[in-house]
């Protein structure tokens, strides 16, 4: 990831210097110069710091598109051939923890001091506990074992690694009482939050869809915890791609999609990645139209790069080969944080698996067909035709619903790598010149950690750069 090295160092100085507008006018406010700062300023921080990672070309171009093959290096292949620097994860890891969990709970400490009423208090500090849930999401499904209940408790400065297990029961409790606490008849935050801009309803419905996948996603390990978690969620669920939980970027090239700063020639004018061979092989085999969404064609024709050669191979492929779409790394490309279409293949499997009663196959259908039509896909008879070509298969219903779920979660390579692994579809072949004999099903430590907490990461491995060794939720 040598190519990646200083992306964290330049986010943070583009948070620092940058001018912008509308919501993220709250990123303007240095909160260590303010005498006071408003939590609605250290939301909004915390906000762009978490989703700017997770779209960035760290995590979600130079690990998550790359580790279910949707993209493909076309220089410094090293990454796709799985010869990680143990370095290239020391910015996002101290970036979770200083400049997103902690910034959430310093506006949490706020906003119980605030003098305002009881329901827009509860609202403000539900929508913060669920921003909360979703950064140690994105840690534990990274890493396995990593600092929670002590994390940010403001008095440990080595904290324990707490289990997968711990931590997720943790986040779906949170999710629960968040849920519980959220008051309609309330405001929340005036400013600052770009979700939604503070709509309680929809906060409601992005919480329990939250609550629906990362319960699911325990399903495998803890079958009873998911289900009865599952049970709470349902009842108010994202239903429509209206209602798609998305974190927008603005125009400005300061704090654009991180995508686009790293290919613009205003920005990092990079040209590291191309459409892998297997995505154009496989949408083609499948008749589905997002193929054109999702690449741009090269001489006429869509020329995928095939995933995990040498550098020397891939340079000599890198003129001839199709590169992303411009319009899924565009400045204002949204990060979809969960979709409709999600929540449908959640709901598909939910039914499939008994956990609730239901037609798995129309759920399954209707996720397909959302992820249509966010594509830009809106001719209904050619749907169902794909739909009925590509049918539901209740016997091999992990393969049916993992290989349309791989597709519908392009351009969200971490949560598509998150369930690759536990779907285990589709299936995918290890490079010829990869450096381990299989595809990492975790994150290594980063360095940083092996130094600065090296006692505590001790009790929970000894072998903290390990890619292999799959995580709790990830059983079969």
């Amino acid at each position: 990831m040598k190519k990646l090295k200083i992306f964290t160092l330049l986010t943070l100085s583009v948070m620092l210097f940058a001018q912008c507008n509308d919501n993220f006018d709250e990123l303007n406010v240095d909160p260590n110069a303010a005498v006071s700062v408003d939590p609605s300023t250290l939301l909004t921080t915390a906000q762009y710091n978490f989703y700017n990672t997770i779209q960035g070309a760290g995590i979600n171009a130079g690990w998550g598109l790359l580790m279910v093959q949707q993209w493909a290096e076309t220089e410094y292949t090293e990454d796709s051939r799985y010869n990680q620097d143990v370095n290239a994860f020391n910015g996002t890891w101290s970036s979770m923890y200083a400049s997103v969990l902690k910034e959430l709970d310093a506006a949490k400490n706020l906003v119980a001091q605030q003098e305002v009423s009881d329901g827009i208090k509860a609202n403000r500090t539900a929508i913060l506990d669920v921003m909360s849930t979703q950064a140690y999401c994105f840690l534990t499904d990274a890493f396995g074992e990593v600092p929670y209940t002590e994390a940010v408790d403001g008095v440990t400065n080595l904290p324990k690694y707490d289990a997968q297990e711990v931590i997720y029961k943790g986040i779906l409790e949170t999710l629960k009482n968040a849920s519980a606490a959220f008051n309609t008849a309330a405001p929340s935050f005036a400013s600052g939050e770009i979700i939604y801009d503070g709509d309680i309803s929809q906060w409601i419905k992005f919480t329990n869809s939250l609550m629906l996948r990362y319960a699911m996603r325990i399903a495998d390990a803890d079958a009873a915890t998911a289900k009865q978690y599952i049970d709470l969620a349902v009842t108010n669920l994202i239903s429509s791609n209206s209602e798609n939980a998305l974190f927008a970027f603005p125009e400005s090239l300061a704090r654009a999609n991180p995508l686009f700063r790293n290919v613009s020639p205003l920005g990092g004018n990079r040209d590291d990645y191309a459409v892998s061979e297997y995505l154009v092989t496989t949408l083609t085999d499948l008749g589905d139209p997002r193929l054109d969404a999702f690449a741009k064609k090269y001489n006429g024709e869509y020329v995928g790069m095939p995933y995990g050669i040498s550098d020397n191979d891939a340079t000599v492929l890198k003129p001839t080969t199709s590169r992303p779409n411009d319009n899924v790394r565009s400045a204002t490309t949204p990060h979809v944080i969960i979709s409709f279409a999600e929540v449908q293949f959640l709901l598909a499997e939910a039914y499939q698996r008994g956990i609730l009663n239901g037609d798995a196959a129309a759920a399954y259908g209707t996720a397909v067909k959302a992820s249509m039509n966010y594509w830009g896909i809106s001719d209904d008879a050619a749907i169902d035709d794909y739909v009925t070509n590509n049918a539901y298969n209740s016997t091999n219903w992990k393969m049916s619903i993992g290989n349309q779920k791989w597709i519908a979660l392009y351009m969200n390579g971490f949560e598509g790598w998150n369930e690759w692994r536990r779907l285990d579809y589709p299936i995918l072949a290890v490079p010829v010149a990869a450096q381990l004999s299989s595809i990492p099903v975790r994150m290594p430590y980063p360095l940083s950690e092996t130094q600065s907490n090296a006692e505590q990461l001790g009790l929970v491995t000894s072998t903290p750069a390990d890619m292999t060794a799959k995580v709790w939720w990830d059983v079969n």
